[in-house]
């Protein structure tokens, strides 16, 4: 049925009529007034956790780019309201994952830390023993059922996705740069190859692809790679029963080499290996490059960009899906960072209360209308979505059959290795590794997860 898919990642709480958001006030909620028709489950949340006496620090630890700079702005006001200090650790990506099972392996886990949900919590970080089980806190109701199930095991909930899984990353273009250069919108890897190298001719860069942050490079190809299931139905299944491999793939080998093709051809720029991705907006808006794979509500900050001197508007960029192996099945990815509470806390309440508090609704409202790449968030405490009209009429193009989950959210023992992956992926790119040296890898590491898994299916 048109739709369903979607309505599954929104919870079935949101619908495609609903008003884009205008703007939004900028300034936070007061402190000493309640947060205005918030539902039951928001004034219960307001009401948790009154025992943490003030002076008390939490500390937060996420990989970069996982907490947005307005919820560090409702730590603020989350400390003038409780006394309680919030103490957030970013670490860069591609030393967090380490960095993180260090501390809880050695029993010094932060009060809160940061994983994608999915696959990977049960496996890789012991969410059942390393973390505290939320699935009765006051704002549980308000939680989306489908997030819950990626953020728990065995029907027990112990995390909250605070991250806008209702849209994903596809490729936003400048429809300007575009036109000038002769170029189309692509449905196919031929087309996108062509409009590539009629915007290098025009004297633009093509695509802004940072390799840099080490977790970027991968996505253009597991945003794509639900086409890979639809066009050979059965896949999937066959990887996770270990009955076949990303290395005797086909269509997997296409994709990678793909990938690789788009950086020989010097679409990407001289720069891709140092470029970052906090850096994207800015590029885009300066119209040195025509394309980068972004959420959709980062139109909005590319067009407030100091670097916008060619006074682009919202209207002058679009959206389509990557075309990693003639993709055109939207990419579904209903998992994403998420907020653990560690079961070795000396400050378990205190921790509670600050999700109580994210979790309410104008602390939910302030997140949407001051992050960029938010629009929504998997909750329903009586939020305004901020989806623009762009955004409502791309998704509105695909029903449940042009639809697909995300390659890391369907097989097993991908997603806890993926800064792996990229690190092969940008060897491969410099000549160091081939196309079959990376599925290999893939495949190898897999094996080694599975067995520390015990999954039977690789004995």
């Amino acid at each position: 049925m048109k739709r369903k898919i979607l309505s599954l990642v929104m919870a079935g709480a949101l619908a495609l009529s609903m008003t884009a958001c205008t703007g939004g006030d900028m300034s936070l909620p007061a402190a000493t007034e309640p947060a205005a028709d918030t539902g039951a489950a928001a004034e219960e949340a307001s009401d948790a956790g009154a025992a943490p006496a003030a002076g008390t620090t939490i500390t937060v630890m996420a990989s970069q780019d996982w907490v947005e700079d307005s919820e560090q702005e409702l730590g603020k006001k989350f400390e003038e309201q409780t006394g309680i200090h919030v103490d957030y650790q970013i670490v860069p990506a591609d030393q967090y994952q380490d960095l993180l099972l260090t501390r809880l392996n050695s029993g010094e886990g932060p009060d809160i830390w940061g994983a994608q949900s999915g696959f990977a919590l049960a496996t890789t970080y012991n969410v059942q023993e390393n973390a505290v089980d939320l699935s009765n806190e006051p704002w549980a109701d308000a939680y989306s059922v489908f997030s819950a199930e990626q953020t728990g095991v065995d029907g027990v909930n112990y995390g909250l996705t605070y991250y806008d899984t209702t849209t994903d990353y596809y490729m936003v273009y400048n429809k300007k740069l575009f036109e000038a250069a002769g170029a189309k919108v692509p449905t196919s890897f031929a087309e996108w190859t062509d409009a590539c190298d009629k915007l290098l001719a025009s004297g633009v860069t093509p695509i802004y692809e940072p390799l840099a942050d080490g977790w970027h490079f991968l996505m253009m190809w597991t945003a794509a790679a639900q086409v890979h299931d639809k066009t050979e139905p059965g896949i999937i299944d066959k990887l996770n029963k270990n009955e076949t491999t990303f290395a005797e793939t086909a269509q997997m080998k296409t994709a990678v080499e793909q990938l690789n093709t788009l950086a020989q051809n010097g679409y990407f720029g001289d720069n891709y290996l140092s470029d970052e991705f906090a850096d994207a907006e800015g590029y885009m808006a300066s119209g040195e490059f025509a394309m980068c794979m972004l959420k959709p509500g980062s139109i909005a900050k590319i067009v407030e960009n100091d670097q916008n001197t060619a006074g682009y508007t919202a209207d002058d960029f679009g959206i389509f899906l990557i075309p990693i192996c003639d993709n055109q099945y939207l990419n579904v990815h209903p998992t994403g960072p998420s907020r653990f509470i560690y079961s070795g806390s000396p400050n378990i309440d205190a921790a509670k209360q600050y999700l109580a508090f994210l979790m309410e609704k104008d602390n939910v409202q302030y997140l949407i209308d001051n992050a960029a790449d938010v629009e929504n968030l998997p909750v329903e405490v009586g939020q305004t979505p901020a989806y623009s009209q762009m955004t409502k009429d791309f998704l509105a193009q695909y029903d449940d059959e042009h639809s697909g989950m995300v390659l890391q959210d369907v097989v097993l023992y991908f997603n806890e290795q993926w800064m792996d992956i990229n690190a092969d992926l940008q060897a491969m790119c410099i000549g160091d590794m081939t196309s079959d040296d990376v599925l290999k890898g893939i495949d190898e590491r897999r094996a080694q997860l599975a067995a520390a898994a015990g999954d039977a299916n690789w004995k």
